[in-house]
């Protein structure tokens, strides 16, 4: 049963209300504290120089009694007096107030909470008390007194501005006392992660309400969230009319979802999304109105989970290299229906691994700006291609899968074709194999990127689609419906649905 409160004293209270704040930081309250990036900058300043001031506190009402004693209001006979007491409170404000402040709230000094700041370890960790003390009295009172006794004042400056250069030079902005004991400056405030944001993003355009989304994944792909009915319930929530379930390399999504389609009211077009290669170059094509029933799929499907497998083991065995992290591969492929280890699932289990939150290559992911999202960070540095754990998977020709999307009566759209831009007639060529569509809309293409792509659909007699290529947890900025089509732009995709809505033989 909880104490009352009622008949504790203030310091009882006060006993109670740091013991809180200090068990809070550390179940929850680490999750949030950044180190102290630019954005920050003014804070830690201002915080730097209050706690400076009320180190040397004394000094100002020593200045104030000489002041009054100037005008007549003290007695000149008490300069002596004054001059000792002055000393002496000196001594006992910079050996204890903020050291012992410092100490009893786990690491703010005055400065410290006015602007939500915290002394705590490299990992973000509380600081021992110990510790906390000697970062004050190594790192600011004794080098002061030193300076002062053999320097006098000046000493004393030239202390505190090698100290505030140092304080501005660091990346975190830490004091030069923080390399020695290896502490850290970090920021309580929950809200630190949207001012982050705000610093280091562009304002992104406001989201445009959409009505046809024709890319999405369910979790018949190795990286989707959701089942199919949790996306037919999404998208009749967001007023979509017309959606497809493209799984990479995988039809499943399709037969179940023709039932949800008439349950929801939401039309459905039968979709895939196919990995495959023209000459050195990766590229995905999605088939549109397939004939999802075909055994071909079932094949494309097989022979894929096979390959993945053992790209997967690759994957592990180059990362373990790499970093010296060894991954639990046995929890990874238990209950893993498709035998497959992504950098995503890698990222998943050694982020969320307390052996590992020390390991330098990771303290981004932790406790920098990479925190957030920061599975996604991890398997865009680690694994994709040009990373250094990036594993090469050999996928079929793109004649061949053309063939399969042509022979099942299906329609094949280039996804996500911005990049083939950057070489030239690189798209061209691949357009003449047998592509019938690019995917223009789509949250990886910016304005100038879905003008160049529909310039070139119009004068390729493309046509065009759109997808928000939604995964749930793993690309957690995609969003079902959100595929940066504006809407008066709606009717060119329409009008590949329109050219191609047939009867669907299951």
């Amino acid at each position: 049963m909880e104490t009352s409160t009622r008949h504790l004293s203030r310091r009882q209270l006060a006993s109670v209300y740091r013991r809180k704040q200090s068990k809070y930081y550390q179940q929850e309250g680490y999750r949030y504290a950044l180190n102290v990036s630019n954005a920050f900058l003014l804070e830690r300043i201002f915080a730097f120089a209050l706690d400076t001031c009320v180190m040397f506190l004394p000094i100002a009402l020593w200045e104030f009694c000489m002041l009054l004693m100037f005008v007549g209001v003290i007695p000149v006979i008490l300069l002596n007096g004054l001059e000792w007491a002055t000393l002496i409170a000196l001594a006992i404000s910079m050996f204890t107030f903020n050291p012992l402040l410092s100490a009893k709230s786990g690491g703010q000094t005055l400065g410290k909470y006015f602007y939500d700041l915290k002394v705590v370890k490299k990992n973000h960790k509380e600081a021992s008390h110990v510790t906390l003390i000697a970062r004050e009295i190594f790192g600011f009172t004794i080098p002061a007194l030193l300076l002062f006794i053999f320097f006098n004042i000046i000493g004393v400056i030239a202390f505190w501005i090698l100290n505030f250069l140092f304080l501005l030079i660091h990346p975190y902005h830490i004091s030069i006392i923080d390399l020695f004991l290896n502490t850290r400056i970090v920021v309580l405030r929950t809200k630190t992660k949207q001012r982050v944001r705000e610093t280091t993003q562009k304002p992104q355009p406001e989201t445009v309400k959409n009505t046809i989304d024709l890319h999405m994944h369910s979790n018949f792909s190795d990286d989707g969230s959701y089942n199919v009915e949790d996306l037919f319930q999404m998208a009749a929530k967001r007023g979509l009319k017309t959606i497809s379930i493209c799984d990479h390399n995988s039809v499943k999504a399709n037969l179940s979802a023709r039932r949800m389609s008439e349950l929801y009211h939401i039309e459905y077009v039968n979709g895939v999304e196919l990995d495959c290669r023209y000459q050195d170059v990766h590229l995905r094509v999605l088939g549109y109105y397939i004939n999802a029933s075909t055994e071909i799929y079932n094949h494309l499907e097989n022979e894929s989970l096979k390959h993945e497998k053992n790209v997967s083991l690759r994957r592990v065995e180059a990362f373990r290299r790499y970093t010296g992290i060894r991954v639990d591969v046995d929890a990874l492929l238990t209950k893993n229906r498709y035998q497959n280890i992504s950098g995503e699932m890698i990222a998943q289990q050694v982020l969320a691994n307390p052996s590992y939150r020390d390991h330098p290559m990771l303290a981004q992911y932790h406790y920098g700006e990479k925190r957030e999202n920061s599975v996604y960070h991890m398997n865009q540095d680690f694994f994709v291609k040009g990373a250094p754990c990036y594993v090469e998977v050999h996928h079929p020709k793109l004649e061949d899968i053309l063939d399969v999307i042509q022979l099942t009566g299906g329609v094949a759209v280039l996804s996500k074709p911005s990049a083939l831009l950057e070489q030239e007639g690189l798209l061209e060529e691949i357009i003449a194999k047998g592509i019938a569509g690019i995917e223009v809309f789509t949250p990886y293409h910016d304005d100038q990127e879905m003008a160049k792509l529909l310039k070139f659909a119009k004068e390729h007699q493309l046509f065009i689609t759109a997808g928000s290529d939604f995964h749930g947890q793993m690309k957690p900025d995609h969003h079902l419906g959100e595929t940066n089509c504006p809407p008066a732009a709606e009717k060119l995709v329409k009008q590949f649905l329109d050219a191609h809505r047939k009867p669907i033989t299951e």
